[in-house]
């Protein structure tokens, strides 16, 4: 064996170990998935609202890390994007929310192409310096043997009291003169996954 074909072997043995099972992970494809929020104003007005830059993964071992950048979030009106962000997010301070759970990824991994699978999962949310349980039922949809698709089944609302959140929504009330604005916010996504 010649040193090129030397070189090449150790070169394939080192793409091969890299590319490995004990490697891999699951990275959020941004551009693919979306996460939105529903905000209730007057007792009756609901509007939608959207985070545009998402990332995160899941470990070989089932752990799922998921990160909003809450400086991006799309209210359809450039001045209540930016109150969004000052008032109540105070994203200075505060700049992204966490997700962190756990999930049995040997159950997604014997999904075939066109499965899917209902799972409850637990985690932690961190935000706005608070750190809350979280649970929700997804379901998990295989795509193709290397892209999988998680959504909500039903809506996770999240409680603004619970992340010190209560006092910006009332800023927000009083400079937009609205009577209410709801402190329980319905929140879906759509994420998907590439292996």
């Amino acid at each position: 064996m010649n040193r090129i074909q030397q070189f090449s072997l150790i070169s394939s043995l080192v793409v091969a170990m890299l590319a490995s099972p004990a490697y891999a992970q699951w990275k959020l494809d941004n551009n693919a998935s979306n996460l939105n929020f529903i905000s209730v104003k007057k007792a009756n007005i609901a509007e939608v609202h959207q985070f545009q830059k998402l990332s995160g993964e899941v470990s070989d071992a089932g752990n799922i890390h998921l990160v909003i950048d809450l400086s991006s979030v799309e209210t359809q009106i450039p001045i209540r994007n930016e109150r969004v962000k000052t008032m109540l997010f105070e994203i200075a301070q505060f700049p992204v929310a966490e997700f962190d759970g756990q999930v049995d990824l040997s159950k997604v991994s014997a999904l075939k192409v066109g499965d899917y699978l209902d799972m409850a999962v637990n985690g932690k949310l961190a935000m706005h310096g608070k750190t809350q349980d979280a649970k929700a039922t997804l379901r998990m949809v295989r795509l193709k043997h290397d892209r999988l698709q998680v959504v909500t089944k039903s809506p996770i609302i999240i409680n603004a009291d619970q992340y010190d959140l209560a006092a910006g929504i009332d800023k927000l009330r009083e400079i937009a003169g609205l009577s209410e604005i709801s402190l329980a916010v319905p929140v879906n996504f759509t994420l998907v996954f590439q292996h």
